[in-house]
C-alpha cells in the first residue's frame, strides 16, 4: 500500500490508454472489458480499490479525510497481520471477527468510520469478482448519537456522559484572548501575535474548517457592492461559497497586513497564502510557506492550555460554536447551511433540533398549565 504505481498516472494526458494498456497488461479485464480482480494479486487488488474508491480523479480530499482513510486501512491492515490473515482469507468468520475488533476498540463514530471504510473495500471486492460473495451484508455499525459529541464514561460506574464539542460565547471569547498570549519569542513577536489572533478570530466569526483556513490566500478577499468584506472559500468536495467577515474579523485581518509590510489592497489575483510561517528573520515575508494543520493545531491547543479550561478544544470546536450562534440568533437554517458549507440541510438541522431542545424551557414559560 505505501507504492501504489497506477496513481502516478492520474495526470497524464493519455491516462485511458494508459490505464487500458495497464490493466490489460495485468490481465484485469475479463471478456466483457470489465474491471476483474478474480484472479488479481492483493497488491493489484488494494491499487484499484484506492485508485477507483479513495482517491478518485478530479475529487478533493482534505487532508484530515486522507489522514482518515491512511489511519483506517492501516487498522485493518493491523488486524488482518494480528491473526496471520491475508485479504483474500476474508469470508464470514473474518467480517464479524472485525467488526467485533473495531466496536469494542473505537469509540462510535470512529468504529462507523471504520466500518464503513471496510464496508467499502468488501464492496468493490464484491463488484470486482475479488469476492464471490456479498461480504459486507454481515457488518453491523454501532448507533452513534447525532451531532458533534464527545462520548466519555464516568468512574467509578461508567456511566456513559455526553459532552458536546463547542464552546458558549463567553468562553469563545475568553479563549480567543489566548491566541496571542502563546508567543514566546521576541524575533517578529508583534507579526506573529497579529497572526495567531486573526487565526482564532477567523474560526470563531467564519466557521471555516482548518483546511479551508489554511487554504487561503490575500486574493481569497473581496468587497460587494454594497462595501462588505467577504471571503471566496473552495470548501469540502472542491465546492466554493461565499462567508461574510465580520468587523472585528476584518479589522484584525489589516492590521495583521501592516504589521507585515504588506500592501491592504484588497487583490483578486494575489495568490501567496494569508497564513505562513514565519521564520525569526529580519524580513519574515521573504518565503512564504504556507502553515501546515499541526501548525495550526498546536496553536490553538497551547491557547487552551494557557487558558487553563476546555482541554479538548481543537480547531474544530469553534466551527460547531458557530453554527450554533448564528441558529441561536436566528439566522435562517438555508443562510447557515450556505455559509457553514454543509452538503445536506439535515446536517444543519442537527444543530437546530439542539437548539430547540436548549430553549425548551423558553416555550414552556408561555404556557399557562393552572387556571
Amino acid at each position: 500500500m505505501k507504492d501504489l504505481p497506477i496513481l502516478n498516472q492520474l495526470t497524464s494526458e493519455q491516462y485511458l490508454v494508459q490505464l487500458r494498456n495497464n490493466l490489460e497488461h495485468r490481465q484485469l479485464l475479463d471478456e466483457n472489458r470489465n474491471l476483474s480482480l478474480s484472479d488479481s494479486s492483493e497488491q493489484d487488488f488494494l491499487e484499484m480499490f484506492f485508485l477507483e474508491k479513495i482517491f478518485i480523479p478530479d475529487k478533493q480530499r482534505s487532508p484530515h479525510t486522507i489522514k482518515a482513510y491512511r489511519s483506517d486501512a492501516k487498522t485493518l491492515l493491523i488486524f488482518l497481520t494480528e491473526y496471520s490473515l491475508s485479504f483474500r482469507d476474508i469470508g464470514f468468520p473474518e467480517v464479524k471477527a472485525y467488526n467485533k475488533y473495531i466496536k469494542e476498540k473505537y469509540a462510535p463514530k470512529s468504529a462507523i468510520r471504520k466500518l464503513e471504510f471496510f464496508r467499502r473495500l468488501l464492496d468493490f471486492g464484491y463488484e470486482t469478482q475479488f469476492y464471490q460473495a456479498h461480504l459486507s451484508t454481515w457488518i453491523t455499525k454501532p448507533s452513534s448519537k447525532k451531532g458533534h459529541y464527545i462520548i466519555e464514561e464516568t468512574q467509578p460506574e461508567m456511566q456513559t456522559r455526553v459532552q458536546v464539542r463547542e464552546l458558549n460565547q463567553k468562553d469563545a471569547e475568553y479563549l480567543l484572548s489566548f491566541f496571542p498570549r502563546i508567543v514566546k519569542t521576541n524575533q517578529n513577536r508583534e507579526q506573529l501575535e497579529k497572526r495567531n489572533l486573526l487565526i482564532g478570530y477567523l474560526l470563531y466569526t467564519t466557521g471555516l474548517r482548518a483546511g479551508e483556513l489554511l487554504s487561503l490566500n490575500w486574493g481569497s478577499f473581496r468587497y460587494n457592492r454594497q462595501g462588505y468584506l467577504y471571503a471566496d472559500v473552495i470548501g469540502k468536495g472542491n465546492k466554493p461559497r461565499t462567508i461574510p467577515i465580520k468587523e472585528e474579523s476584518e479589522k484584525l485581518l489589516f492590521e495583521y497586513r501592516k504589521s507585515l509590510g504588506e500592501s491592504v489592497e484588497i487583490n483578486p489575483e494575489d495568490t501567496s497564502p494569508l497564513f505562513f510561517a514565519l521564520y525569526n528573520k529580519k524580513e519574515p515575508c521573504e518565503h512564504k510557506k504556507r502553515l501546515t494543520y499541526p501548525s495550526l493545531y498546536k496553536i490553538v491547543k497551547e491557547a487552551v492550555h494557557l487558558a487553563g479550561k476546555h482541554q479538548k478544544v481543537s480547531p474544530h470546536w469553534f466551527r460547531h460554536t458557530f453554527v450554533t450562534m448564528l441558529l441561536e440568533n436566528d439566522v435562517p437554517l438555508a443562510v447557515v447551511k450556505d455559509w457553514a458549507g454543509h452538503s445536506d440541510i439535515s446536517t444543519t438541522n442537527i444543530y437546530l433540533e439542539r437548539v430547540n431542545q436548549d430553549n425548551a424551557h423558553v416555550h414552556m414559560q408561555k404556557v399557562n398549565l393552572f387556571r
